[in-house]
């Protein structure tokens, strides 16, 4: 059980580090996409390698509703950062096309 607790505020921090950090600094979009799949490869080794360690216990069904409520957590919070991202994709598009709309607009006699 404690383990669940500690990925959890691994993968929290490391995140609050990432974002909260480098406010000032402009997000390269492709580096948190990367930092975000490399999370998710994490969490997923560790949740097969805790299923494995709770068949080894007595309350296996306790231990696997554990292991998955927080793997169901810790994806969810990562895809809240990928939905994130891409809001922030779709508005940056939607601005560069209404500068190219006006540009047009302007250029019109």
């Amino acid at each position: 059980m404690k383990r669940l607790g500690f990925l959890s505020i691994i993968l929290a921090s490391a995140w609050a580090v990432q974002a909260f950090g480098q406010a000032s600094a402009p997000l390269d979009e492709a580096a948190e996409r990367v930092r975000i799949q490399q999370e998710r490869e994490t969490l997923l080794t560790w949740v097969a390698q805790a299923e494995r360690d709770c068949y080894r216990r007595f309350a296996v069904n306790d231990c696997l509703a554990d292991v998955r409520s927080t793997r169901r957590a810790e994806l969810a919070s990562l895809r809240r950062q990928e939905v994130a991202l891409d809001d922030a994709r779709r508005r940056q598009r939607a601005a560069e096309q209404l500068l190219r709309s006006d540009e047009k607009a302007a250029a019109r006699p």
